[in-house]
């Protein structure tokens, strides 16, 4: 195969590859940089909507760097967010989507990792091996920048608001939005953020001073604004000299002409007076006023500007109900008194946006000797269903008359929506009955009077366009019980005008109904909803509803499900005695109306119903392992489980009771034995038996031996040798003689227990003591004997019992003597 071949292969086949990875990546969804989100929290979306997000939600990125989070596999819950943005965790933390830099207030750039957690710690937040210091700026994108300090906002150079670590979204119309403690703001107009008084951010620009040093934050990582800045600066400055060029010709010969025709008057021997000439240059200057006006085809000429984004505005129409001409948008030659401006139609036309349109003003104010008023917008600030707007007049000569009217025009349909009128004295208005995310301008309509002979005139001037803001619900579960939800119910924006707020709670099979939320709910603050009268383990979502005065309703987004608890339940109930021995009962108990303060157990013989004691030898929840008290051998038990509660809303106290249904089987596989020492039996008759003893009980009343403690009295009523049930070798054994104290178990080999012997004086209810421990293991048949020796006496005045302990020293069993 010849190379030119080989190379056309190659190349023929790039596109082929390219259009087969594509599809595949499309078709297979593939998914790069998985992060499962450590917390539930908020991030705005694509199209700067605050979403919010759950734990265990995956952060993604697709095939085509799309920056999606997806609640999970099995149904399509993806949600696109913005492709650098920053996720805001509850517990004050940070998550970037891309790695980006953080600007400090030296000017020093550095590296932030995505899909990290930096958390906030005091004025910083941390991560392994890189910080984001208090003031510094973190720029996500080009114009969308994060600044760590708390600032004043200012706009136009006035005071707005105060605002806590703002992310900062500057769109190509001059537009920021805001967005802080998940609250979003808007405004037109330029704006800065002051820290301090040497450190200032002026977001507009995208330049942060701190004190000589200034740092030009859009040089970080490029910007694509720069240029389309400067090209459309450029083309305007061209475009006012050419203007300007071509006025000061028009000037030029407007005096040659004045002059030529002076010279020609003077010649014919004219001795008009100064007022008559100003009255013929007037003269003139109307002259040519009527003339553009013939040129337009109207009987009052109109100043169309545009808008500097598109679509016309018209500025300086004048008002046909005063009966004259409109002069405010025409230029004066420079001769004063009661004259106006002699520019021509095809001037104004070239007026391309607001700016221009003031500057326009501000050249017929320098010609004219009263000036007109000049209104200039300071800002606006859209909310969701209302914006405001700071303005304010330049108003020399007291030529403002009347009142201004101010209306709100939706461009869509064009349609005045709410109009205001302010007073001379009036700096702010607030338009309502806006809609949310909808597009409108504001047109300003006030007259003024020169004193002329052109009476009162009239000038309209419309804002650049604006949108006003959307709005987002947040939901946030307080608590959950099986019939009860509380819910921290708070809005990302404010909404005006607002005749009441609903929330609609839907029940997973459809059913809903409506809960009234109060005030706080609108103006930001939040509200906490406490949902009653739910059913157990169902789910429920929750959406906000907002009727306006103007009747329009606005329907929010819908919560995430969430589901009640199960009603009070006890899941399972169990008792058996292990393989050490121990009796062990474990439950599954779970209620979302009561806290459990106690759990117990009650045991009883199942053949007289008699309550058996026991010992706890460890608790936890759902388990609880005890060791009988009882004398007997093997027994046949009933337990129940006893909950000591408090409910979670009335704080009143509730016991549960819970039988186990099947009876327990417990063997303890272990004896004690006390029997006499063999071969010590001598023959007597039974009073010499009597007699022996009662010498022996006289002596103990006087005496203590070493195996009786210093509380134990030998003539007690427990030895009675006369009783029926007294061994007949016990009746007939010396008073010295020894008894075999034998204890025996079976359990598996090889296995390590300690023993110890505990006693207590007969017939009381003193606690058992202990006076010898043992360490044994058990044979090769997993058998364990031991044999003690005590005296008689100390046989007839205690009870005794065998403590059996593991190698741990946790008890697994008592065994009482037979």
């Amino acid at each position: 195969m010849k190379p030119t071949w080989k190379i056309g292969i190659i190349v023929a086949a790039v596109p082929l590859i390219i259009i087969a990875v594509i599809l595949w990546g499309s078709y297979k969804e593939a998914r790069f940089d998985l992060v499962s989100l450590p917390d539930n929290g908020v991030v705005l979306n694509n199209e700067q909507e605050t979403l919010q997000f759950q734990k265990g939600n995956t952060l993604y990125r697709s095939w085509n760097s799309d920056q999606l989070i997806a609640k999970n596999d099995k149904e399509d819950t993806r949600n696109q967010i913005m492709k650098s943005a920053i996720l805001y965790l509850d517990k004050e933390a940070l998550m970037f989507t891309e790695n980006v830099p953080v600007i400090d207030t030296n000017g020093v750039s550095s590296k932030l990792k995505g899909n990290k957690v930096y958390e906030s710690k005091g004025s910083t937040y941390q991560n392994d091996k890189s910080e984001i210091n208090e003031k510094s700026v973190v720029k996500l994108a080009n114009r969308q920048y994060f600044l760590n300090a708390d600032a004043t906002l200012y706009l136009g150079g006035e005071k707005i608001k105060e605002v806590s670590k703002p992310l900062l979204l500057i769109d190509k119309t001059g537009s920021v939005t805001i967005y802080e403690n998940k609250k979003k703001s808007r405004y037109l107009g330029h704006m800065t953020l002051k820290i301090n008084d040497d450190t200032v951010l002026d977001a507009s620009s995208e330049i942060y001073t701190i004190g000589d040093r200034k740092i030009d934050l859009a040089s970080f990582g490029g910007t694509d604004n720069e240029k389309l800045v400067v090209k459309e600066d450029e083309q305007k400055d061209k475009k006012e000299a050419e203007k300007k060029k071509e006025e000061e010709k028009q000037k030029e010969l407007a005096e040659k002409e004045a002059e030529k025709n002076n010279e020609t008057k003077e010649a014919n021997g004219s001795n008009e007076s100064n007022d008559a000439k100003d009255n013929k240059v007037a003269s003139k200057d109307n002259e040519s006023e009527n003339d553009s006006n013939k040129t337009s085809g109207e009987q009052s000429s109109g100043l169309n500007a545009t808008k500097k984004y598109g679509d016309d505005l018209n500025v300086g129409k004048g008002s046909t109900e005063a009966g004259t001409n409109n002069t405010s948008g025409n230029k004066n030659s420079g001769s004063k008194g009661n004259t106006n401006g002699t520019a021509t139609q095809e001037d104004l036309d070239k007026i391309d946006d607001y700016e221009a349109v003031l500057r326009k003003l501000d050249e017929l104010n320098e010609k004219l000797e009263r000036n007109i008023p000049v209104l200039r917008i300071g800002y606006i600030s859209p909310n969701v269903t209302s914006t405001k707007v700071s303005y304010s007049y330049a108003d020399p000569n007291n030529t403002l008359i009347g009142v201004t009217k101010i209306s709100a025009v939706d461009e869509k349909t064009g349609k005045t929506v709410n109009t205001q009128y302010v007073s001379a004295v009036d700096t702010e208005a607030l338009l309502t009955d806006l809609s949310p995310n909808g597009k409108y301008h504001l047109e300003f309509t006030y007259q003024y009077d020169l004193g002329t002979d052109k009476g009162i005139q009239e000038v309209k001037i419309q804002s650049d366009s604006f949108t006003t803001q959307s709005v987002s619900a947040i939901y946030q579960m307080q608590s959950v019980t099986s019939t009860t939800m509380k819910l921290n119910v708070a809005l990302d924006a404010q909404i005006d005008n607002v005749k009441r707020a609903r929330v609609k709670v839907t029940k997973a099979n459809g059913d809903s109904f409506y809960m009234n939320a109060s005030a706080n709910l609108i103006n930001g603050n939040g509200e906490l909803i406490n949902v009653t009268g739910l059913d157990p383990s169902t789910a429920y979502h929750f959406q906000i509803m907002i009727d306006m005065k103007n009747g329009e309703t606005i329907e929010l987004n819908s919560s995430e499900n969430y589901y009640t608890m199960q009603a009070t339940v006890l899941k399972s109930l169990k008792a058996s005695q292990s393989a050490d021995k121990v009796l062990q009962v474990q439950y599954d108990w779970s209620s979302a109306d009561y806290t459990l303060n106690q759990a117990t157990i009650e045991l009883k013989d199942e053949n007289d119903q008699t309550k058996v004691d026991y010992q706890v030898v460890n608790q936890e929840k759902g388990n609880i392992r005890l060791v009988p008290v009882t004398k007997d051998e093997s027994l046949n038990m009933e337990a129940k489980l006893v909950l000591e509660t408090t409910n979670n809303e009335t704080k009143e106290s509730k016991t549960f009771e819970y039988p186990v249904k099947q009876d327990i089987q417990y063997n303890k596989n272990a004896t004690l034995t006390i029997n006499l020492t063999p071969f010590q039996t001598e023959e007597n008759n039974t009073k010499q038996a009597e007699e022996s003893s009662t010498k022996q009980a006289e002596e103990d009343n006087t005496k203590q031996t070493e195996e009786v403690d210093s509380n134990t009295v030998a003539g007690q009523e427990t030895k009675n040798t006369n009783s029926i049930t007294t061994k007949v070798e016990d009746v007939l054994a010396p008073q010295n003689a020894t008894y075999d104290m034998t204890f025996s178990m079976q359990r598996k080999t090889n296995e390590t227990y300690q023993l110890a012997f505990e006693r207590r004086a007969v017939g009381t209810e003193d606690n058992w003591s202990t006076w010898t421990t043992q360490k044994i293991a058990t044979d090769e048949n997993g058998q364990i004997k031991h044999t003690e020796t005590i005296s008689k006496l100390a046989k007839e005045s205690f009870d005794y019992r065998i403590a059996v302990y593991d190698a741990n020293g946790i008890l697994q069993l008592y065994v009482y003597q037979e």
